[in-house]
């Protein structure tokens, strides 16, 4: 007999009794583990139809379930279903039609408010700098959220990560009625596929750049000629041409000099690192990380407690 602990007893740390038990009830129709995460792609074509209360459950439990920096958990995430709200939502995280179009959006945000309220409640000074919280704090919800789309594509549901959030923070957080210091970062989209099947993986840079054993192991040469073939093989794919980035978006005019066929991983990665609207967007994300009161510092400084 294993000595592993059982769904439901787990999910017992952190439902209700009744949650727990629907949400173990649902172990059996899950595919296995590994076939989850090796066959992951982002789904942006969802059906409407609502997802039912126990795999909600379900994800709320791989939510908090996941390891977390100091036992802080200082993470806060929100779950949106409300059509109008979603559509909102879309709109301020970059006119992502996905978000209105899934049934379930998750918005998940780090919480640097509890710790320090508890920290100025026992009589302490806060002296955790946000830097360090914040990567920390932005660890702890991504675990979260990679957890919960996990579950939910062991399930048969679809997922894609939204990083616009970032973009329409401040305003988001005032859309949802979020305290200060609780800052909107990433989002999760979730629900059934329109075509009834999650898309093909996608590929991925070759492993050798990716992973390296006791130590770096790559020399310069062999790196370019991995990224070549790379390339070319997304070129010859035509992996980005449904994604390009247009011309205009890098400061060039209207005709594209990049001809169909030849934009491949190098052009789509320099394309979107170099758009325009990174200046702008990256001063908005200053301000509004600012304006939610989170320093993004490692200057030393120290918070006294009230009084």
């Amino acid at each position: 007999m294993s000595d592993a602990p059982s769904t439901l007893h787990a999910a017992a740390t952190v439902l209700d009794e009744a949650s727990a038990a629907a949400v173990a009830a649902l172990s059996p129709r899950s595919r296995d583990t590994l076939n989850t995460v090796l066959t992951h792609a982002s789904l942006r074509r969802f059906e409407p139809e609502p997802l039912p209360g126990d795999v909600v459950a379900a994800l709320e439990a791989a939510l908090v379930r996941g390891p977390t920096s100091s036992a802080l958990h200082s993470y806060t995430h929100v779950l949106v279903g409300d059509v109008q709200s979603k559509r909102e939502l879309a709109r301020l995280a970059g006119d992502q039609p996905w978000i209105a179009a899934a049934p379930l959006l998750i918005v998940g945000c780090a919480d640097l408010r509890r710790a320090r309220e508890v920290t100025h409640g026992q009589g302490y000074r806060y002296t955790a700098h946000d830097l360090r919280m914040l990567i920390s704090a932005t660890a702890d919800l991504t675990i979260g959220l990679q957890n919960a789309s996990l579950v939910a594509q062991s399930l048969g549901y679809g997922t894609v990560l939204i990083g616009g959030v970032l973009d329409g923070s401040l305003v988001i957080a005032q859309r949802l009625g979020l305290p200060r210091r609780v800052v909107p970062l990433i989002g999760l989209s979730i629900g059934r596929p329109a075509v009834g099947r999650l898309p093909p993986p996608r590929p991925r840079l070759p492993l050798r750049l990716l992973v390296h054993h006791e130590r770096w192991s790559l020399d310069a040469a062999t790196e370019e000629a991995l990224l070549t073939e790379h390339d070319r093989a997304t070129r010859a794919r035509g992996d980005f041409e449904g994604r390009r980035i247009r011309w205009l978006e890098v400061g060039g005019g209207e005709r594209d000099p990049v001809p169909v066929g030849e934009y491949g991983w190098r052009e789509h990665t320099a394309r979107k690192q170099g758009r325009d609207s990174w200046g702008p967007q990256g001063a908005k994300v200053d301000h509004d990380l600012a304006a939610q009161e989170l320093r993004v510092s490692s200057t030393g400084e120290v918070d006294e407690p009230p009084g």
